[in-house]
């Protein structure tokens, strides 16, 4: 398994395994690479698999702006930097809306990309390409509320955060963002402000 981060705006965190055709795996909302492991890893026998975290997700720069558009440009930069010309697509919920408009933009010559890039086969998982109603609200806001520079530890910010949340589960997946440096000091690796004010784009 070959994992890399790149950490500049240029290009997406990824993670590779397996030899053979590729495929590209993308996250959801507040998710990262890391959610598709046992998808990749199931995978890897047959298929080189390249797992991604999406700008503002995982270890992938922070910006602004979540339409698919760019969240789609951004994956075929990656594919672009790492010579891949074809490849097949699995999106999860967010993931798959931008696998969708990846495959609109198959073949096409795009902005900052050498050659064109074809879309063999696609799987969405868990998200259809309609408007959503907004559903993420409480959530943001519960984010938003952690005070993670004077959390001491995941317990203590679950705590917080179930004000917000009732659902462990989902607050055990949130809470996969939270990550504390050397110092012991907590922050998020996804930028819940960016995906604030880009969450009607992403619904």
């Amino acid at each position: 398994m070959t994992t890399t981060s790149q950490n500049d705006e240029a290009m997406l965190n990824y993670q590779q395994m397996g030899q053979g055709k590729d495929v590209i795996l993308i996250h959801g909302l507040f998710g990262s690479l890391e959610n598709l492991n046992m998808v990749a890893r199931a995978l890897s026998p047959h298929y080189k698999v390249t797992s991604i975290d999406v700008r503002n997700h995982g270890d992938s720069f922070h910006k602004s702006g979540m339409n698919y558009p760019n969240l789609a440009l951004d994956v075929f930069k990656l594919l672009s930097f790492l010579s891949i010309e074809k490849c097949s697509l699995l999106g999860h919920s967010m993931g798959g809306k931008i696998a969708m408009q990846m495959a609109l933009l198959s073949g096409k010559t795009l902005p900052n990309i050498a050659k064109p890039i074809m879309i063999e086969k696609l799987i969405v998982a868990d998200i259809a390409p309609v408007i959503y109603p907004s559903h993420h609200e409480t959530i943001i806001q519960g984010l938003q509320s952690l005070a993670v520079s004077a959390v001491s530890s995941r317990k203590e910010a679950d705590k917080q955060l179930s004000h917000y949340v009732d659902n462990l589960g989902v607050r055990q997946f949130l809470l996969r963002n939270l990550q504390a440096d050397d110092n012991g000091l907590f922050h998020f690796k996804c930028s819940i402000e960016n995906i604030k004010n880009g969450y009607n784009q992403i619904m």
